[in-house]
C-alpha cells in the first residue's frame, strides 16, 4: 500500500524518475557519473558489471563512464571496474588558505588537552601548524620536538616553549625536514603527546600522500604516550599513498565533524575517542 512507503523511499523514486532520460528507461550520463561516484564514496571498490546491472546500460557504455570520470581524476579504474581516487596534497600555501576556521577549533581543542611542562612531538602540515599557533598563544613551559622550520619558528615567540629541531634533509616546497636522520633524531625521544596531521583517515587508518612525510609521522606516533590525530572533516574516508598508522595506535582524533559509517565504526572498535571541535 502507498500509506506504507516511507517519505526516504518517495524521495528516491523521485531522484530516479528525474534523472532518466525524457526518451527513455535509462540514466542520463551525467546521473550515471553521480552514482558511480556516489557509491564509491560507501564501497571502495565496484564491479563494472554490477554498476551496469544497476543502472540498465551495457558494459561497453559503463567502460566509456569510467574512462571519462578517470580523465577527469574522479576515479580509478581497476581490471573489471573502479576504486576510489587516491587524494592528493595541494601546495602547503594553498593548504594554509583553506578550512580556516576549522583548523583553528581543532587547535583550540588540542591546545586545552596540553598541560604545563609536557613534551610534544608536532608534525608538519596546515592543521599543526595552527596547533603551533595557538600553543604558542596560550600554553607554558613546553618542551617540542617539531620537523618542521615554520611550526618551530611559530612556537618560538613564546619564550618559555623550548623547541627541539630535528636534522635531516629539507623539503624545499613544504619547508620540513624528513629522512633516517630525522627518524633517528625521534626515536632518540620520549614525549606525552604525538600530535599529527593526515593527508587521508579512514577505516584502514591514517595515511598521507608523502611516504617520507608518513614514516616521520609514524614514528612519534609510536615515541608518544599518546597519540593524537587532528584532521577536518574532508580528510574522511580519503585515502592516500601511505598508511602510517592504525586506530589501535590513536588515543584521540580532534576534528569538526563526528565522523559516520565505516570510519565511525573503525574508531568505536579501536577504542580512539573522538574530539569534535565545532567552528
Amino acid at each position: 500500500m502507498d500509506s506504507d512507503r516511507s517519505p526516504t523511499a518517495d524521495t528516491a523514486s523521485t531522484e530516479r524518475r528525474l534523472s532518466r532520460r525524457p526518451d527513455g528507461d535509462r540514466f542520463s550520463k551525467l546521473a550515471r557519473h553521480k552514482h558511480i561516484i556516489s557509491q564509491l564514496t560507501a564501497a571502495p571498490t565496484l564491479r563494472a558489471s554490477e554498476l551496469a546491472a544497476a543502472l540498465g546500460v551495457s558494459g561497453e557504455t559503463i567502460r566509456r563512464d569510467l574512462m571519462e570520470l578517470q580523465e577527469q581524476r574522479l576515479i580509478n579504474r581497476t581490471y573489471g571496474g573502479a576504486s576510489r581516487p587516491f587524494a592528493l596534497e595541494p601546495a602547503l600555501t594553498d593548504r594554509k588558505a583553506i578550512m580556516i576556521a576549522e583548523r583553528e577549533a581543532i587547535a583550540a581543542a588540542v591546545a586545552d588537552l596540553v598541560l604545563p611542562n609536557e613534551v610534544l612531538m608536532l608534525a608538519a602540515g596546515a592543521t599543526t601548524f595552527h596547533v603551533a599557533r595557538r600553543l604558542a598563544a596560550r600554553a607554558r613551559d613546553l618542551t617540542v620536538v617539531t620537523h618542521d622550520y615554520a611550526i618551530a619558528a611559530a612556537l618560538a615567540v613564546n619564550p618559555s616553549i623550548r623547541v627541539l629541531c630535528c636534522p635531516g634533509r629539507y623539503h624545499p616546497t613544504e619547508g620540513y625536514v624528513f629522512g633516517t636522520q630525522t627518524i633517528a633524531s625521534i626515536d632518540g625521544y620520549e614525549a606525552n603527546r604525538a600530535i599529527v596531521g593526515a593527508t587521508g583517515i579512514g577505516g584502514r587508518g591514517i595515511n598521507d600522500a608523502d611516504d617520507e612525510a608518513g614514516a616521520i609521522y609514524g614514528a612519534m606516533v609510536r615515541r608518544a604516550a599518546e597519540a593524537i590525530v587532528v584532521a577536518d572533516h574532508t580528510k574522511f574516508d580519503q585515502r592516500a599513498l601511505t598508511v602510517f598508522a592504525q586506530w589501535t595506535e590513536i588515543d584521540r582524533l580532534v576534528t569538526d565533524r563526528p565522523p559516520e559509517g565505516a570510519l565511525a565504526m573503525a574508531l568505536r572498535q579501536a577504542g580512539t575517542e573522538v574530539v569534535v571541535a565545532q567552528p
